[in-house]
């Protein structure tokens, strides 16, 4: 367990000034701009949050100005804290990737792994292929009996 401990927050620059011209990633529907001019990383709320402190600065989202206003103040009657939580983990999970796919943080990732030995064989065209039966066997094509059909026949 992680003991409750006053610490330095982390600060970025580099990862603040990343969200500028990126897309939003909060995305609340009915709010959202969609207008990456006005986008900047808007700070969650994590452990490192409180006491007059900001969260760390990798606890950011890019979010469009209309968003983090409503993330920051606007949500509240509007949707559930459920719902809220859910946009920003989607949030979080989306500017983590873009952060990635720009080199601003590195993820180590797997080898990738090698394909089939053996490679899948080409189809049959249609007229050479086997008709599929919807019921079984075409010699077995008796009508499906449910459990109401039965409780109807003992009566």
């Amino acid at each position: 367990m992680i003991a409750n401990f006053r610490r330095e927050p982390f600060r970025s620059r580099k990862l603040l000034d990343s969200a500028r011209g990126q897309p939003c990633t909060l995305e609340f529907v009915g709010i959202c701009s969609h207008d990456p001019e006005t986008t900047i990383s808007a700070h969650i709320h994590d452990e490192s949050f409180g006491k007059g402190m900001k969260a760390d600065d990798f606890s950011t989202v890019h979010a469009c100005d209309r968003c983090h206003m409503f993330m920051d103040h606007g949500w509240v009657g509007k949707m559930s804290v459920a719902l809220l939580r859910w946009h920003i983990i989607r949030a979080m999970q989306r500017t983590i990737r873009n952060r990635v796919e720009r080199d601003l943080i590195f993820i180590p990732q797997d080898a990738p792994t090698p394909s089939r030995a053996k490679p899948t064989p080409p189809r049959k065209p249609k007229e050479k292929r086997q008709p599929i039966h919807s019921r079984g066997f075409p010699e077995q094509s008796r009508p499906l009996r449910s459990r109401n059909n039965l409780r109807k026949e003992r009566v």
